[in-house]
Protein backbone atom coordinates (compact mmCIF):
# COMPACT_ATOMS: atom_id res chain seq x y z
CA UNK A 1 0.00 0.00 0.00
CA UNK A 2 1.23 3.57 -0.90
CA UNK A 3 2.79 5.35 2.00
CA UNK A 4 0.31 8.44 1.50
CA UNK A 5 -2.68 5.86 1.76
CA UNK A 6 -0.84 4.29 4.84
CA UNK A 7 -1.55 7.15 6.59
CA UNK A 8 -5.26 6.39 7.38
CA UNK A 9 -4.14 2.97 9.57
CA UNK A 10 -2.32 5.39 11.94
CA UNK A 11 -4.48 8.51 11.62
CA UNK A 12 -8.46 7.26 12.39
CA UNK A 13 -10.50 9.31 13.78
CA UNK A 14 -12.84 8.48 17.49
CA UNK A 15 -10.13 9.86 19.35
CA UNK A 16 -9.55 9.27 23.42
CA UNK A 17 -7.76 11.67 24.92
CA UNK A 18 -7.59 9.89 27.66
CA UNK A 19 -6.48 12.25 30.70
CA UNK A 20 -4.44 14.73 28.63
CA UNK A 21 -6.02 17.92 27.81
CA UNK A 22 -7.63 18.33 24.32
CA UNK A 23 -4.78 21.09 23.70
CA UNK A 24 -2.14 18.93 24.40
CA UNK A 25 -3.70 15.77 23.11
CA UNK A 26 -4.69 17.64 19.89
CA UNK A 27 -1.03 19.44 19.80
CA UNK A 28 0.65 16.07 19.59
CA UNK A 29 -1.54 14.78 16.88
CA UNK A 30 -1.48 17.05 14.64
CA UNK A 31 2.72 17.58 15.02
CA UNK A 32 2.94 13.48 14.09
CA UNK A 33 0.38 13.44 11.88
CA UNK A 34 2.33 16.55 9.94
CA UNK A 35 5.84 14.77 10.40
CA UNK A 36 4.06 11.36 8.94
CA UNK A 37 2.67 13.10 6.02
CA UNK A 38 5.82 14.52 4.98
CA UNK A 39 7.82 11.51 5.35
CA UNK A 40 5.18 10.23 3.52
CA UNK A 41 5.73 12.15 0.14
CA UNK A 42 8.53 10.02 -1.52
CA UNK A 43 7.65 9.57 -5.09
CA UNK A 44 9.52 5.84 -4.96
CA UNK A 45 6.71 4.83 -1.79
CA UNK A 46 3.85 5.79 -3.67
CA UNK A 47 3.69 4.14 -7.22
CA UNK A 48 0.05 4.29 -7.29
CA UNK A 49 -1.32 7.54 -6.32
CA UNK A 50 2.13 9.30 -8.54
CA UNK A 51 3.93 11.73 -8.46
CA UNK A 52 1.48 14.24 -9.53
CA UNK A 53 -0.50 13.46 -6.00
CA UNK A 54 2.42 13.88 -4.15
CA UNK A 55 2.99 17.02 -5.60
CA UNK A 56 -0.60 17.92 -4.24
CA UNK A 57 0.01 17.31 -1.05
CA UNK A 58 3.29 18.87 -1.09
CA UNK A 59 1.55 22.21 -2.25
CA UNK A 60 -0.61 22.21 1.26
CA UNK A 61 1.82 20.95 3.54
CA UNK A 62 2.51 24.67 4.69
CA UNK A 63 -1.59 25.69 4.87
CA UNK A 64 -2.50 21.86 6.69
CA UNK A 65 0.00 22.91 9.51
CA UNK A 66 -1.09 26.59 9.76
CA UNK A 67 -4.90 25.52 10.26
CA UNK A 68 -3.82 22.77 12.64
CA UNK A 69 -2.19 25.62 14.77
CA UNK A 70 -4.75 27.88 14.59
CA UNK A 71 -7.35 24.80 16.05
CA UNK A 72 -5.02 24.76 18.70
CA UNK A 73 -4.80 28.46 19.39
CA UNK A 74 -8.61 28.15 19.53
CA UNK A 75 -8.64 25.89 22.28
CA UNK A 76 -6.37 27.90 24.09
CA UNK A 77 -8.50 31.26 23.68
CA UNK A 78 -11.40 29.33 24.77
CA UNK A 79 -10.25 28.23 28.17
CA UNK A 80 -8.90 31.45 28.52
CA UNK A 81 -12.28 32.68 28.46
CA UNK A 82 -11.81 34.70 24.88
CA UNK A 83 -14.96 33.26 23.37
CA UNK A 84 -15.36 36.15 21.00
CA UNK A 85 -11.31 35.57 19.61
CA UNK A 86 -11.49 32.31 19.11
CA UNK A 87 -14.51 32.41 17.19
CA UNK A 88 -13.35 34.81 14.79
CA UNK A 89 -10.37 32.73 14.91
CA UNK A 90 -11.99 29.25 14.17
CA UNK A 91 -14.44 30.60 11.62
CA UNK A 92 -11.19 32.03 9.96
CA UNK A 93 -9.69 28.79 9.98
CA UNK A 94 -13.10 27.75 8.52
CA UNK A 95 -12.99 30.03 5.79
CA UNK A 96 -9.66 29.15 4.78
CA UNK A 97 -10.69 25.37 4.46
CA UNK A 98 -13.78 25.91 2.84
CA UNK A 99 -12.84 24.59 -0.77
CA UNK A 100 -11.64 21.41 1.06
CA UNK A 101 -15.16 20.97 2.33
CA UNK A 102 -17.68 18.72 0.39
CA UNK A 103 -19.79 15.97 0.18
CA UNK A 104 -18.85 12.25 -0.56
CA UNK A 105 -16.75 11.28 -3.48
CA UNK A 106 -19.12 8.12 -4.47
CA UNK A 107 -22.84 8.17 -4.97
CA UNK A 108 -24.11 11.61 -4.55
CA UNK A 109 -26.86 11.07 -6.36
CA UNK A 110 -29.18 8.66 -5.00
CA UNK A 111 -31.85 9.68 -2.13
CA UNK A 112 -30.59 8.50 1.41
CA UNK A 113 -32.80 7.00 3.91
CA UNK A 114 -32.23 8.55 7.49
CA UNK A 115 -34.02 7.80 11.07
CA UNK A 116 -34.87 9.78 14.07
CA UNK A 117 -36.35 8.57 17.61
CA UNK A 118 -38.57 10.18 19.78
CA UNK A 119 -38.63 9.03 22.92
CA UNK A 120 -42.29 8.83 24.78
CA UNK A 121 -42.86 9.95 28.17
CA UNK A 122 -47.03 8.82 28.93
CA UNK A 123 -46.80 11.50 31.30
CA UNK A 124 -46.27 14.35 28.24
CA UNK A 125 -47.79 12.11 25.21
CA UNK A 126 -47.74 13.80 21.53
CA UNK A 127 -49.63 13.10 18.66
CA UNK A 128 -47.74 10.79 15.85
CA UNK A 129 -47.66 13.37 12.73
CA UNK A 130 -45.05 13.72 10.62
CA UNK A 131 -44.24 16.71 12.04
CA UNK A 132 -43.87 15.67 15.61
CA UNK A 133 -40.35 13.30 14.44
CA UNK A 134 -39.44 17.28 12.52
CA UNK A 135 -36.67 18.92 14.39
CA UNK A 136 -37.89 21.09 17.73
CA UNK A 137 -39.69 24.01 16.92
CA UNK A 138 -38.23 27.12 17.18
CA UNK A 139 -40.70 28.46 19.96
CA UNK A 140 -39.81 25.28 22.17
CA UNK A 141 -36.06 25.84 21.58
CA UNK A 142 -35.81 26.27 25.31
CA UNK A 143 -35.57 22.40 25.06
CA UNK A 144 -32.30 22.32 22.87
CA UNK A 145 -29.27 21.60 25.06
CA UNK A 146 -26.09 21.62 23.69
CA UNK A 147 -24.61 18.49 22.18
CA UNK A 148 -21.55 18.11 20.05
CA UNK A 149 -23.17 19.79 17.15
CA UNK A 150 -25.77 21.28 18.99
CA UNK A 151 -25.70 24.59 20.90
CA UNK A 152 -28.39 25.49 23.75
CA UNK A 153 -31.51 27.12 22.12
CA UNK A 154 -30.93 27.03 18.63
CA UNK A 155 -33.30 23.78 17.13
CA UNK A 156 -31.60 21.87 13.96
CA UNK A 157 -32.54 18.32 12.95
CA UNK A 158 -30.15 15.33 13.63
CA UNK A 159 -30.73 11.61 11.87
CA UNK A 160 -28.60 8.53 12.09
CA UNK A 161 -28.23 6.65 9.16
CA UNK A 162 -29.31 3.05 10.55
CA UNK A 163 -32.67 3.08 13.07
CA UNK A 164 -30.46 0.85 15.32
CA UNK A 165 -27.40 3.87 15.58
CA UNK A 166 -30.34 5.80 16.00
CA UNK A 167 -32.04 4.25 19.07
CA UNK A 168 -28.52 3.95 20.93
CA UNK A 169 -27.38 7.55 20.26
CA UNK A 170 -31.18 8.29 21.65
CA UNK A 171 -30.28 7.00 25.05
CA UNK A 172 -31.94 3.73 24.55
CA UNK A 173 -35.53 4.68 25.29
CA UNK A 174 -37.90 1.74 26.33
CA UNK A 175 -40.62 3.62 24.36
CA UNK A 176 -40.60 5.29 21.37
CA UNK A 177 -42.10 6.78 18.07
CA UNK A 178 -39.68 6.29 14.73
CA UNK A 179 -40.18 7.27 11.32
CA UNK A 180 -37.79 7.47 8.13
CA UNK A 181 -36.34 10.51 6.60
CA UNK A 182 -35.60 10.85 2.49
CA UNK A 183 -33.02 13.35 1.88
CA UNK A 184 -32.76 13.96 -1.91
CA UNK A 185 -29.44 13.87 -3.22
CA UNK A 186 -30.07 14.47 -6.57
CA UNK A 187 -28.05 16.82 -8.88
CA UNK A 188 -30.42 19.57 -8.26
CA UNK A 189 -30.56 19.41 -4.71
CA UNK A 190 -30.14 21.72 -2.83
CA UNK A 191 -28.89 20.58 0.40
CA UNK A 192 -24.89 20.09 0.76
CA UNK A 193 -23.19 18.75 3.70
CA UNK A 194 -19.69 18.96 4.99
CA UNK A 195 -18.65 15.15 4.80
CA UNK A 196 -16.88 14.16 8.26
CA UNK A 197 -18.91 10.25 7.88
CA UNK A 198 -16.85 7.85 6.31
CA UNK A 199 -14.34 6.00 8.46
CA UNK A 200 -10.79 6.00 7.67
CA UNK A 201 -9.61 2.82 7.38
CA UNK A 202 -12.42 1.38 4.62
CA UNK A 203 -11.78 4.66 2.70
CA UNK A 204 -7.88 4.21 2.37
CA UNK A 205 -8.78 0.51 0.73
CA UNK A 206 -11.87 2.17 -1.57
CA UNK A 207 -9.16 5.09 -2.45
CA UNK A 208 -7.08 1.86 -3.16
CA UNK A 209 -9.73 0.46 -5.73
CA UNK A 210 -10.38 3.69 -7.04
CA UNK A 211 -6.67 4.41 -8.31
CA UNK A 212 -6.69 1.42 -9.58
CA UNK A 213 -10.43 1.57 -11.92
CA UNK A 214 -11.78 4.93 -11.76
CA UNK A 215 -11.57 6.49 -15.29
CA UNK A 216 -11.33 10.56 -13.96
CA UNK A 217 -8.59 9.70 -11.55
CA UNK A 218 -8.21 13.84 -11.28
CA UNK A 219 -11.38 13.51 -9.15
CA UNK A 220 -10.51 10.72 -6.78
CA UNK A 221 -6.65 12.67 -6.67
CA UNK A 222 -8.83 15.34 -5.28
CA UNK A 223 -10.69 13.79 -2.98
CA UNK A 224 -7.45 12.21 -1.25
CA UNK A 225 -6.13 15.83 -1.15
CA UNK A 226 -9.72 16.84 0.79
CA UNK A 227 -8.95 13.90 3.03
CA UNK A 228 -5.70 14.54 4.07
CA UNK A 229 -6.10 18.50 4.06
CA UNK A 230 -9.15 18.51 6.46
CA UNK A 231 -8.07 15.91 8.92
CA UNK A 232 -7.15 18.38 11.62
CA UNK A 233 -10.28 19.40 11.94
CA UNK A 234 -12.31 16.27 11.64
CA UNK A 235 -10.15 15.03 14.63
CA UNK A 236 -10.79 17.96 16.58
CA UNK A 237 -14.31 17.56 16.14
CA UNK A 238 -14.05 13.34 16.91
CA UNK A 239 -12.57 13.63 20.40
CA UNK A 240 -14.51 10.86 22.76
CA UNK A 241 -16.13 12.88 25.67
CA UNK A 242 -14.29 12.31 29.14
CA UNK A 243 -17.04 13.87 31.13
CA UNK A 244 -20.33 13.41 29.55
CA UNK A 245 -22.38 14.27 32.59
CA UNK A 246 -20.32 17.55 32.90
CA UNK A 247 -21.61 21.48 32.96
CA UNK A 248 -18.98 21.94 29.95
CA UNK A 249 -17.52 19.25 27.63
CA UNK A 250 -14.23 21.17 26.16
CA UNK A 251 -14.62 17.92 23.24
CA UNK A 252 -17.89 20.15 22.15
CA UNK A 253 -15.67 23.78 21.30
CA UNK A 254 -14.32 22.89 17.84
CA UNK A 255 -17.50 21.10 16.45
CA UNK A 256 -20.05 23.67 18.03
CA UNK A 257 -18.09 26.57 16.62
CA UNK A 258 -17.99 24.62 13.25
CA UNK A 259 -21.77 24.65 13.66
CA UNK A 260 -22.05 28.02 14.21
CA UNK A 261 -19.90 29.17 11.04
CA UNK A 262 -22.67 26.34 8.80
CA UNK A 263 -25.76 28.21 10.52
CA UNK A 264 -23.98 31.25 9.21
CA UNK A 265 -22.46 30.07 5.66
CA UNK A 266 -24.38 29.84 2.02
CA UNK A 267 -23.42 27.14 0.53
CA UNK A 268 -23.79 24.24 3.36
CA UNK A 269 -26.48 23.29 5.35
CA UNK A 270 -25.46 20.49 7.41
CA UNK A 271 -22.82 18.02 8.86
CA UNK A 272 -22.19 14.34 8.11
CA UNK A 273 -20.37 12.84 10.71
CA UNK A 274 -19.00 9.59 12.24
CA UNK A 275 -20.22 8.81 15.81
CA UNK A 276 -18.08 9.42 18.64
CA UNK A 277 -19.85 7.23 21.09
CA UNK A 278 -17.74 5.33 23.84
CA UNK A 279 -20.40 2.80 24.01
CA UNK A 280 -18.44 -0.10 21.83
CA UNK A 281 -22.43 -1.24 20.95
CA UNK A 282 -22.44 1.92 18.87
CA UNK A 283 -19.39 2.14 17.33
CA UNK A 284 -20.23 -2.11 16.41
CA UNK A 285 -23.44 -0.78 14.17
CA UNK A 286 -21.26 1.44 11.78
CA UNK A 287 -23.44 4.00 9.78
CA UNK A 288 -23.45 7.99 10.62
CA UNK A 289 -25.35 10.66 12.08
CA UNK A 290 -26.01 13.87 10.16
CA UNK A 291 -27.34 17.61 11.40
CA UNK A 292 -29.30 19.65 9.33
CA UNK A 293 -28.82 23.48 10.31
CA UNK A 294 -31.62 25.75 10.57
CA UNK A 295 -32.40 29.21 9.93
CA UNK A 296 -35.90 30.76 7.91
CA UNK A 297 -38.43 29.38 10.44
CA UNK A 298 -42.39 29.46 9.64
CA UNK A 299 -45.53 29.89 11.22
CA UNK A 300 -45.00 27.03 12.81
CA UNK A 301 -41.46 27.17 14.10
CA UNK A 302 -40.01 25.28 11.32
CA UNK A 303 -37.04 25.74 8.95
CA UNK A 304 -38.72 26.19 5.64
CA UNK A 305 -36.02 25.24 3.64
CA UNK A 306 -36.17 21.84 5.12
CA UNK A 307 -39.74 21.88 5.69
CA UNK A 308 -39.59 22.36 1.29
CA UNK A 309 -36.80 19.68 1.07
CA UNK A 310 -37.07 16.69 3.19
CA UNK A 311 -39.82 13.87 3.02
CA UNK A 312 -40.87 12.07 6.18
CA UNK A 313 -42.55 8.47 6.78
CA UNK A 314 -45.58 8.25 9.26
CA UNK A 315 -43.59 7.64 12.39
CA UNK A 316 -43.89 4.00 14.15
CA UNK A 317 -43.74 3.02 18.25
CA UNK A 318 -42.42 0.53 19.97
CA UNK A 319 -42.41 -0.17 23.25
CA UNK A 320 -39.35 -1.97 24.47
CA UNK A 321 -40.92 -3.88 27.07
CA UNK A 322 -43.78 -5.42 24.83
CA UNK A 323 -41.66 -6.56 21.88
CA UNK A 324 -42.25 -10.64 21.00
CA UNK A 325 -39.69 -12.46 19.41
CA UNK A 326 -40.85 -15.49 17.00
CA UNK A 327 -40.88 -18.67 19.12
CA UNK A 328 -39.07 -20.46 16.15
CA UNK A 329 -35.99 -18.18 16.80
CA UNK A 330 -35.53 -18.36 20.50
CA UNK A 331 -32.97 -20.86 20.21
CA UNK A 332 -30.77 -18.85 18.17
CA UNK A 333 -30.66 -16.45 20.45
CA UNK A 334 -28.40 -18.19 22.58
CA UNK A 335 -30.13 -15.97 25.43
CA UNK A 336 -29.51 -12.42 24.48
CA UNK A 337 -31.51 -9.77 25.97
CA UNK A 338 -33.35 -8.56 23.25
CA UNK A 339 -34.35 -5.55 24.88
CA UNK A 340 -31.32 -4.42 24.22
CA UNK A 341 -30.84 -5.60 20.83
CA UNK A 342 -32.38 -3.75 18.70
CA UNK A 343 -31.25 -5.50 15.56
CA UNK A 344 -34.47 -8.16 16.74
CA UNK A 345 -37.01 -5.58 16.64
CA UNK A 346 -37.96 -5.86 12.88
CA UNK A 347 -37.10 -2.10 12.94
CA UNK A 348 -36.98 -2.45 9.08
CA UNK A 349 -40.82 -2.51 9.05
CA UNK A 350 -40.80 1.23 9.70
CA UNK A 351 -43.03 3.29 7.12
CA UNK A 352 -41.51 4.32 3.81
CA UNK A 353 -44.29 6.90 2.77
CA UNK A 354 -42.49 9.87 2.54
CA UNK A 355 -44.20 12.54 2.00
CA UNK A 356 -43.71 16.72 2.77
CA UNK A 357 -45.69 17.46 6.14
Amino acid sequence: MDELLEIFKKYNCHLDRKNVSSVNFLQDNFNKYIGDLKNSLKYEGNPLVGVVMCKMVTEKINDIEANSKSLIEVLKLYSQGKIVAASQKAFKVFDNMKSQLMQRYSGPYRPEIYYRIRKIDDSDPFSLKRKELFHIPYFKNHLVGTERYSMPGHPCLYLASKAELCWYECGMPKKFAISKFDIPQTEDSNLRFIDFSEKLMPLMKSFFNWFHNENDIEQVRNYLLKYIYTYPLRAACSLVVKHPDGKFIEEYIIPQLLLQWVINDEDFDGIRYESCSSSDKVNDIGGHNIVLVTNNFDGEGYDVKLRNSIKIGTPKVYDVNSIKIDDRLKDCLEERNIKEDPFLWSLSSIPDDFRNF
